[in-house]
């Protein structure tokens, strides 16, 4: 279980890598753009593809200066998040922005609208996953960030994994992921350019599946369907997130190849350390006293006397205990609706 305070420097990591990574040589050219944008318009909607057109023609004018702006503002982002406070609540909303910008312009929606799109070639965006985790870690007055993660989704934070894991579930349905020779082709062809044991690996299991493509697509689009619905019987939510994030790293390895940051041409590290952040947020946690947390409900309990230290966020009640909190018989019966007994003297 991450709290959010956790969840929040881990994102601000993830977007220094990215303001790393998009400060690389061959994303200062055109060329660089024009694949990029020109992938993503694949299958888009007329209005969307005319304005990813425009976007494209404005920034191909000038792409170093473009480039050095879109690095420069993931590197902001990321240090607003790890040095939290002030900094945070800005880079907060901006990281929701700045992730739905990309997920729509630079990644087609994730590509969903694209023939053939598969968790191995992205689908359903990382750029995606950035925006629902920053929407978890969003602090509520009654919590704090030091409580566990749920954000303004708050008790149905659990579904933004159901949704996430279904979509990956019904791109799997599509005809071209069923035909025998493209699952394998697509995990071997994402070798091309990376390290030579990654290339090995992803060789070695796309000579597994072999022209067994239909097969393995509906095992995959089965598995991410279990993920995806068994969270919401309690009983089975730790093993799914378990299994969610264990698949979702092996596919982002094996076919994703964690964005292609070691080709020279990745931009972030793919779906993977999203996948498993987005599982330990929602990881549920045992209350020392009723109420669930970690993905819906904060134990009343624990969640108070975190929040007690959460700066940016409300303001606790001062007691007459000598740390400017209220006794713990106060907070109990406070907590209950019960009237705060006032001793005898």
């Amino acid at each position: 279980m991450l709290t959010r305070r956790r969840l929040e420097m881990a994102l601000g990591a993830l977007w220094l890598l990215d303001g790393a990574l998009q400060l690389q040589p061959g994303m200062f050219t055109s060329a660089f753009f024009s694949n990029v944008l020109g992938m993503a318009n694949m299958g888009l909607p007329g209005p969307v593809s005319r304005l990813d057109f425009g976007i494209a023609d404005l920034v191909l004018w000038h792409p170093v200066v473009w480039n050095a702006l879109f690095a420069g503002l993931q590197v902001a982002l990321g240090l607003g998040l790890l040095r939290g406070g002030r900094a945070a609540r800005w880079a907060r909303p901006a990281s929701v922005a700045w992730a739905v910008s990309v997920w729509v312009v630079g990644e087609g929606f994730g590509g969903m609208f694209m023939g053939g799109s598969s968790v191995l070639n992205g689908a359903p965006g990382a750029a995606l996953l950035y925006a629902l985790a920053t929407l978890l870690l969003w602090p509520r007055p009654d919590t704090g960030l030091r409580a566990p993660a749920g954000g303004v989704l708050g008790r149905w934070a659990i579904g933004t994994w159901t949704a996430v894991w279904m979509a990956v579930a019904l791109l799997e349905a599509a005809g071209p992921n069923h035909l025998p020779f493209v699952p394998g082709a697509e995990i071997r062809n994402g070798a091309n350019g990376e390290p030579a044991p990654l290339a090995a690996l992803n060789h070695a299991v796309g000579r597994m599946v072999g022209f067994h493509g239909a097969e393995f697509a509906v095992g995959l689009g089965l598995a991410a369907t279990a993920v995806a619905l068994l969270p919401l019987w309690r009983p089975a939510r730790r093993g799914a997130l378990v299994a969610g994030m264990v698949l979702i790293s092996f596919l982002g390895v094996v076919g994703g190849d964690l964005g292609g940051v070691f080709s020279g041409s990745g931009t972030d590290p793919g779906l993977a350390p999203l996948g498993v952040l987005l599982g330990l947020a929602l990881w549920p946690a045992r209350a020392p006293v009723g109420g669930e947390v970690g993905g819906e409900l904060a134990d009343a309990t624990a969640a108070d006397d975190r929040a007690l230290g959460a700066g940016d966020v409300g303001q606790p009640d001062v007691g007459p205990g000598g740390d400017g909190r209220p006794a713990a018989p106060e907070r109990a019966h406070r907590r209950a609706g019960h009237p705060v007994p006032v001793p005898a003297r």
